[in-house]
């Protein structure tokens, strides 16, 4: 699996000193589109919301890649 991050996700974790611990989850592949991931580090948590799903295929094989975003917005329902 392969966690990455939007510009601004990767700001927000860099400054809370958590971008390495994100960048590494392992994450179920079960995980969907507007799923919160929570990180939390010294009694903090940080969220972040899965905004895009998308299976890489090449000579290696098959990888899941999701997309996190910060901060975590309402989808309106």
């Amino acid at each position: 699996m392969i966690i990455v991050l939007t510009a601004i996700a990767r700001h927000y974790a860099g400054k809370q000193d958590i971008a390495e611990t994100v960048e590494a989850l392992d994450l179920d592949s079960d995980c969907a589109v507007g799923d919160l991931v929570s990180v939390v580090r010294a009694d903090t948590q940080h969220d972040f919301a899965i905004i895009r799903r998308r299976w890489i295929t090449g000579e290696t094989g098959t990888k899941l890649e999701l997309t996190l975003d910060h901060p975590t917005r309402s989808t309106g329902h």
